[in-house]
């Protein structure tokens, strides 16, 4: 005892272009970080920060808290952040949080002020400093500790956030027709009634029915799901007991596997007819009229199967790598570039970016997400808008605020329509001449 007070750990200085670790800790009341310099594997304390929660922010949840510590101790120790590449080691989520910060107006505004330092997320495999975090903001071990596992807070639980969907197709020599009922956690029903304007058999129809049924849990953003069916074939066929030999079941099928990649949590179940009985009268109304539903019931006519579906694609592809392949590395799989200035770079503006269908959006600032292009594109829509089929030979700012009106986005989108307007002929031989001088006349008196 008297050897270990003796040799208690002091507060060091650190060294330059020295690599520094971050523990963070947060609990009820108050928020902590911990700066810390790794010599000869040892970890030495350099500084040490806390906060205490005011107003509203004691309401934050738990992996908020950790990111506001962050920001606090980013903004105390802006020189050392400045400096020194920084290292958090945590095992919560705190990177996940803060590039997806569209839930959280605050969070975007935390990611943007983090985005001008050289942070690192590493996963804590040992405690070591976290203790002393832990110390500073009194969190101990139990209950209300923010170092216990946060799966399930960021997971949930699968049985309590799990939507049911119940679908049933009807087919008769009068028509065609699938009924959809979707519960929510909180036993919230949503009734939707679907017409096809197409013949189909009665498994096809079940399979329209829950194709229809996932697209629509897919677009409410439902990530566990449990369907029951009132088709055996249907039902073993998607579970894989039963194997689908006819050509159109097959690609049905395929359809079906495709969605249900989609969801976290996907589970199929057959049950009786009478247990199915709201989608089964659904069904049989849909097939006949919409005039017997009520106003509560959504309806809508499918003219084409599902799996007839036209296939859009881009009619220029982009080759190799272009501006946003630095970003899209980096948040897919935090991969970012070897040159210190371009990570930066790629840091600061990633939270302006997001991942949706695998493609890359911009958040605008008065226009819904832009879709990010590459050069290839970006020419072809320059030459679209400024001489197409509605061109009016525009100038470049014009065709420039023209394109991200139409929802597109790249970084040089003024250079580069200046750039291939001076090469359009028309406007070069049929443009306007100025003939106003440059400079104000002035009159000239004889003396």
């Amino acid at each position: 005892m008297k050897e270990y007070i003796a040799n208690l750990p002091t507060l060091t200085t650190p060294e330059p272009k020295e690599t520094l670790f971050v523990y963070l800790a947060a609990s009820a009341e108050c928020v902590s970080a911990v700066l810390i310099a790794e010599r000869e594997r040892q970890q030495i304390p350099i500084y040490f920060v806390s906060r205490v929660l005011q107003g509203a922010e004691v309401n934050y949840p738990g992996l908020e808290k950790l990111a506001l510590a962050l920001v606090h101790a980013a903004r105390r120790l802006r020189r050392y952040f400045q400096a020194h590449p920084i290292v958090v080691l945590s095992d919560k989520p705190i990177r996940q949080i803060l590039l997806k910060p569209e839930k959280s107006g605050r969070v975007a505004k935390w990611a943007i002020e983090l985005g001008e330092h050289d942070i690192e997320f590493r996963a804590r495999h040992a405690i070591k400093g976290q203790v002393l975090a832990d110390f500073i903001s009194e969190v101990h071990e139990g209950k209300n500790s923010m170092t216990q596992s946060v799966s399930l807070e960021v997971l949930g639980n699968v049985e309590n956030d799990s939507w049911k969907l119940y679908t049933d197709g009807a087919a008769s020599s009068d028509g065609c027709g699938a009924g959809l009922m979707l519960i929510s956690p909180e036993e919230k029903e949503f009734i939707y009634a679907l017409r096809f304007e197409f013949e189909v058999t009665n498994n096809e129809a079940e399979y329209e029915a829950l194709l229809a049924g996932l697209r629509i849990a897919r677009d409410m953003k439902i990530r566990n799901i449990q369907v029951y069916v009132d088709s055996q074939l249907v039902a073993c066929q998607v579970k894989g007991t039963y194997e689908a030999k006819q050509g159109t079941t097959k690609l049905y099928l395929q359809k079906v596997q495709e969605l249900i990649e989609y969801f976290s949590h996907f589970e199929i179940e057959h049950i009786r007819r009478n247990q199915n009985k709201k989608a089964n009268a659904l069904s049989k109304l849909a097939s006949l009229t919409f005039g017997h539903l009520g106003k509560q019931v959504l309806v809508e006519v499918l003219k084409e199967r599902s799996i007839e579906e036209r296939q859009v694609s881009d009619l220029v592809e982009e080759e190799g790598t272009t501006w946003m392949t630095p970003i899209y590395e980096y948040l897919i799989s935090g991969i970012l570039p070897a040159d210190k200035d371009e990570a930066r770079k790629t840091r600061v503006k990633a939270p302006q970016y997001k991942i949706m269908d695998k493609k890359l959006y911009k958040k605008g600032f008065v226009t819904p997400w832009l879709l990010c292009i590459g050069p290839k594109q970006a020419e072809m829509i320059i030459r679209e808008i400024h001489k197409g089929i509605c061109g009016a030979h525009s100038g470049a700012r014009s065709v420039a605020t023209k394109a991200m009106r139409l929802g597109y986005f790249w970084p040089t989108m003024h250079q580069d329509s200046t750039a291939l307007l001076k090469n359009c002929e028309a406007c070069q031989l049929r443009a306007n001449v100025p003939r106003q001088p440059k400079n104000d006349m002035i009159s000239v008196t004889a003396a």
